[in-house]
């Protein structure tokens, strides 16, 4: 099985190493296209093949293609690929924007996977959404689900539009939380607690948040519950935040899943 990834940025380079640990595909069986020198020749010193661009009778080869360019270089990669891929090439787009009938027709492709990775893959603990196009067939489904489960978990949907609203919740997700950190940081720094102590409080308060979440079987609803005690100190600051919060991330998410469709083509 011979995978191309075109792109090693940040997320095509978290996938080229997850999927050489995990030796998914032979080093022989895979080839990396990368514009950027240094990166390629760090890329070389790590043992996998790696070009600038791929010559005629190489990615004509490839049984996958990974597309983890920068939205703003796809025409030129879509310039020099158009009409190279093999029929039967599973092509799969980690780009954000694109939509699968604009690659394939930019590529002149048929099977196409197009997924909403998100920055926790860089930990092994990402969120991937993705889609099919109709035509690719079921071994195909299994290689594309094995590619991209490499940096986390995995969910398929059915309907294309539905990555736009994935893109902002889970897509940008991660910066909310980040930016909820900083706002509880910051608050326990203006109650007199110091800086490192403070970021040590708030980051495992959040850790084991989640893994309450995760593991408790409960709702978040019965979570909050078992947290807050009437008329105690939480439910003083659940006041503050019902009143406010729940139009802030609605408004937030609608912004985001808005500008997802505005950036789709």
């Amino acid at each position: 099985m011979r995978l191309c990834i075109i792109g090693c940025g940040n997320m095509g380079l978290i996938y080229t190493r997850y999927l050489s640990q995990q030796q998914l595909f032979k080093k022989e069986d895979l080839l990396l296209v990368e514009k950027n020198e240094s990166r390629r020749r760090e890329l070389q010193a790590e043992n996998i093949r790696t070009v600038e661009f791929p010559e005629e009778g190489t990615i004509e080869n490839s049984d996958l293609v990974l597309l983890a360019v920068k939205p703003q270089d796809f025409d030129e990669v879509a310039f020099r690929l158009k009409g190279r891929l093999r029929g039967d090439c599973l092509v799969i787009s980690i780009m954000a924007g694109f939509t699968i009938d604009s690659i394939r027709q930019k590529l002149q492709v048929d099977r196409v996977v197009r997924a909403m990775p998100n920055a926790a893959a860089l930990y092994g603990q990402g969120m991937t959404v993705f889609c099919y196009s109709e035509s690719v067939h079921t071994e195909q489904k299994q290689m594309a689900e094995d590619l991209l489960s490499v940096t986390g978990r995995i969910v398929e949907t059915k309907k294309e539009d539905h990555l736009n609203a994935v893109t902002a919740i889970s897509g940008s997700g991660p910066a909310y939380f980040f930016f909820f950190a900083k706002q509880l940081i910051d608050s326990a720094v203006a109650l007199g607690i110091d800086e490192v102590t403070a970021t040590l409080l708030v980051q495992q308060t959040l850790s084991g948040a989640s893994a309450m979440i995760e593991q408790s079987g409960k709702s978040c609803e019965e979570l909050i519950k078992t947290v807050a005690s009437k008329g105690g100190t939480t439910e003083a600051a659940l006041k503050v935040l019902h009143a406010k919060l729940p139009d802030i991330i609605a408004e937030a998410t609608s912004r985001a899943t808005n500008r997802a469709y505005e950036l789709s083509v």
